[in-house]
């Protein structure tokens, strides 16, 4: 699915359509998240699944609220830094995201549309994991560096995992799979980190599915 890589900047789950008073679901430092904040992102992605909007768990609020508290710390900490996106770079960013499902723009425009995703939404989820990768790359001095021996280390777990080590292509042939395994998995770690460290800065009290801080 085209939006399969936006399903973490939409949030997750789905959620029923029942009727509810809106209440605070979050206080980030002087902010407020509001439960028809919470369940418009949930539903969004429902959209996107082509769910049915049939659940509704404190899990799933609790998870999508976590989201968005993180996206406020993030928006918060780019605001500090003087950090922004440019409307040209979200530009570029669908249009490598049109050439990543091989076809144009504007057929990527429509595909979108009939998920239920708004092109206006989908630029905006796309600003946010832009603009997160710009905080990131400040702190990319503070990530461990890969090097060859980490490469070699992965690659004989992998050679563990297999019935017959004959079958698992050679080291070469997987060095780059391997590379981008780390990367990705570092850059994680990066992240957690530094949520972790923003977090500590601001008072969040998530008051949907538990978990108060």
């Amino acid at each position: 699915m085209i939006l399969a890589t936006l399903a973490l900047s939409f949030g997750l789950g789905a959620l029923d359509q029942a009727p509810y008073v809106d209440r605070v679901a979050a206080v980030v430092g002087d902010h407020v998240v509001l439960l028809s904040e919470v369940r418009a992102r949930a539903t969004l992605v429902a959209r996107t699944q082509r769910a049915t909007l049939a659940q509704m768990t404190d899990a799933i609020l609790h998870e999508v609220t976590e989201r968005l508290v993180e996206e406020y710390l993030e928006q918060s900490e780019a605001d500090r830094l003087k950090i922004t996106v440019a409307s040209d770079e979200v530009d570029h960013a669908v249009e490598q995201l049109a050439q990543g499902n091989n076809t144009s723009v504007q057929t990527l425009m429509k595909t979108v549309e009939s998920q239920g995703v708004k092109p206006d939404e989908l630029r905006e989820a796309l600003r946010r994991q832009l603009l997160e990768g710009k905080l990131l790359l400040l702190r990319g001095n503070q990530m461990q560096r890969i090097e060859e021996k980490d490469l070699r280390a992965r690659y004989e777990q992998m050679k563990k995992q297999v019935k017959d080590p004959k079958d698992l292509k050679s080291y070469d042939e997987l060095k780059n799979e391997l590379l981008n395994e780390l990367l990705q998995e570092r850059i994680a770690a990066l992240r957690e980190d530094w949520m972790a460290q923003l977090r500590a800065r601001t008072w969040v009290d998530i008051r949907v599915g538990g978990g108060s801080q």
